[in-house]
């Protein structure tokens, strides 16, 4: 009988590992989670008339699957972009839309969701015309050419400087048109450490960049030579 009663115990015992065993086996195993896309977050909303773009600044942008409305009007992201800003170009529709000084909305939605903010607009929205081409010392020096030997309000022809600036990485003259109400900036830059610059004519010409120091200084003692000639009212300047 105890030989008997002890094998009895040895096979309850194989058993119970054995159902033990099966009931882990069979335990169902939660599915991998995929990781959440991270919500839109726009920092700051800036309209570039001289290239003709709504500019947005933030992070989470993902321009692979951004869209976004302004004052109702659908756009889509330039394939410059990048995640922590988006480049939208004028539209037509857009022109339509934004027609005057006023605050309007902006929304922006990617696979993360979307993000909604009021931008205030201080003038009507224009597609650029096509710029002139380049000039051979200084790419700006056509649109500046055009500009000053134009009359207000296309231009600031016999227009007195109302101030300038100099230093050796940056120059800008100014023009105001006091009667009129209408104000240009020309300016030119250069970073010695990253070896570029720009110029442009603010706000109704390109920015174009500047391939070397030698372009900078070009446009630089084009802008000199302007205060030469003309003069300059010694204001504080207002860009």
């Amino acid at each position: 009988m105890n030989r008997i009663s002890g094998k009895w115990r040895f096979v309850s015992f194989v058993v119970a590992i054995i159902v033990c065993g099966s009931a882990l086996a069979a335990k169902p195993q939660k599915p991998p989670q995929e990781p959440a896309v991270a919500a839109p977050n726009v920092f700051a909303v800036k309209i570039d008339y001289a290239n003709g773009r709504v500019i947005l600044q933030g992070e989470n942008l993902e321009p692979d699957t951004a869209t976004a409305t302004f004052a109702g009007v659908v756009l889509a992201p330039d394939p410059g972009s990048s995640a922590t800003e988006l480049l939208f170009p004028f539209t037509a529709e857009l022109e339509l839309a934004v027609d005057e000084m006023g605050n309007y909305v902006l929304t922006v939605t990617t696979d993360g969701g979307s993000f909604t903010v009021t931008a205030f607009v201080p003038l009507a929205l224009q597609v650029p015309p096509e710029p002139p081409p380049a000039g051979p010392d200084c790419p700006c020096s056509t649109e500046w050419d055009i500009a000053s030997t134009t009359a207000s309000p296309d231009g600031f022809a016999g227009l007195i400087p109302y101030c300038s600036e100099d230093s050796t990485d940056w120059v800008t003259v100014q023009f105001f048109d006091v009667p009129a109400n209408n104000y240009w900036v020309m300016w030119t830059g250069w970073d010695s450490g990253s070896g570029s610059g720009y110029c442009e004519l603010y706000i109704d010409g390109p920015n174009r960049p500047l391939d070397s120091e030698t372009q900078f200084n070009a446009c630089a003692d084009y802008l000199r030579n302007l205060v030469a000639d003309r003069g300059d009212q010694d204001n504080m300047c207002l860009f």
